[in-house]
């Protein structure tokens, strides 16, 4: 018991003293970090229907209420703190100028503490349908030149609702007299904010429109592609591993390019047209995004900004490829339109 004392003591010490170790920048970068982590362990305890609720007020203060949540595996979490699995929650609770985790009914303390120094109260009793609620006061000792603003924190809500389509997030803001209130709930994902992105676009409705989900041994894919017959005005490419935005690139939106060249290619050697293509040509009209989710990836550098798994290149290479030519057969007047871009006429 003694043992397991001092490991939990100098685990949150540790990330108290060395806290860019855990999230990077000690900054709105490294604070979302935190966020994202912490949401992705909610995510494991909670039912089909997850709702996070986000108010926001003065001093760098918010409420975080959960529901729908397993309450005994949260629990389990709190005691048994650990940062294989639940890095988000023990980054959460160490780096803290105060904060308190209770049910809402009936009303019970799971943990307490300021600057770091935590106590566990932890019920004997399970309550399995009550909602817990996260009170958390930001260490401006540690985050020194951050502020927590509504606004900033809204982007950050806002993506991760689109990238987890079972999740409601409501977002509150309290610092001033002014109310603002903000709900996040995207069922098709990704899917919708492409269709945001293609409707702020000169041209509005794409030439083609295509929206692929796919399931494989290893990985579960959402790939949104809206391709332009003229040239597009701030043309957007997006891909993400899990939560992280892979903003350099890499395995993901290179497969899905690939594939998309290998589909018009093999269109245009069907009806024996000439054509001259490239990947810089095609991201000349491409609207891209596209979420891979899965565990165990590799990026290239530190910062996780790219994409580094072969094998995920050139499995969405064949899954785009085989969903563009069906797309093709069904629709032979965009086929033609595309190939259109690239034919070499005499």
């Amino acid at each position: 018991m003694e043992e397991q004392e001092i490991e939990e003591i100098s685990l949150n010490e540790h990330i108290r003293k060395r806290p860019a170790m855990y999230i990077g920048q000690l900054n709105i970068a490294g604070f979302n970090h935190m966020l994202e982590k912490l949401f992705e362990e909610l995510l494991k305890d909670c039912y089909k229907d997850a709702i996070f609720e986000m108010e926001f007020y003065p001093f760098n203060r918010f409420e975080l209420k959960l529901i729908n949540i397993d309450t005994a595996k949260l629990f389990s979490r709190i005691e048994y703190l650990n940062p294989q699995d639940s890095l988000g929650l023990a980054v959460l609770i160490a780096l803290n100028s105060s904060i308190s985790i209770y049910t809402d009914e009936p009303t019970s303390i799971i943990l307490y503490g300021k600057n770091g120094k935590n106590e566990i109260t932890v019920p004997v009793k399970v309550i399995e349908k009550s909602n817990i609620i996260i009170d958390y006061t930001i260490d401006t000792e540690i985050f020194k030149e951050f502020n927590l603003s509504y606004e900033q924190k809204n982007i950050f809500l806002r993506q991760f609702a689109f990238l987890n389509p079972a999740l409601k997030i409501i977002s509150t803001d309290k610092t001033t007299e002014e109310l603002q209130r903000n709900i996040f709930h995207y069922p098709t994902g990704i899917f919708k904010q492409l269709d945001f992105i293609v409707s702020r676009q000169l041209y509005g409705k794409p030439l083609l429109r295509l929206d692929i989900e796919k399931q494989t041994n290893k990985f579960s894919y959402q790939i949104g592609i809206g391709y332009a017959y003229l040239y597009v005005d701030n043309a957007t490419v997006k891909s993400y591993a899990g939560n992280i935005e892979t903003y350099l690139g890499g395995s993901l939106p290179d497969g899905i390019i690939a594939g998309l060249i290998k589909a018009i290619k093999y269109s245009a050697q069907k009806e024996n047209s000439a054509i001259s293509i490239s990947k810089k040509l095609v991201l000349e009209d491409l609207n891209l995004i596209a979420a891979v989710k899965g565990e165990d990836f590799v990026f290239h550098g530190s910062t996780k900004g790219k994409l580094g798994m072969p094998k995920i290149r050139k499995e969405v290479s064949e899954i785009v490829f085989e969903e563009m030519i069906a797309y093709f057969d069904s629709n032979p007047a965009v086929k033609e339109k595309v190939l259109d871009k690239f034919r070499k006429w005499e």
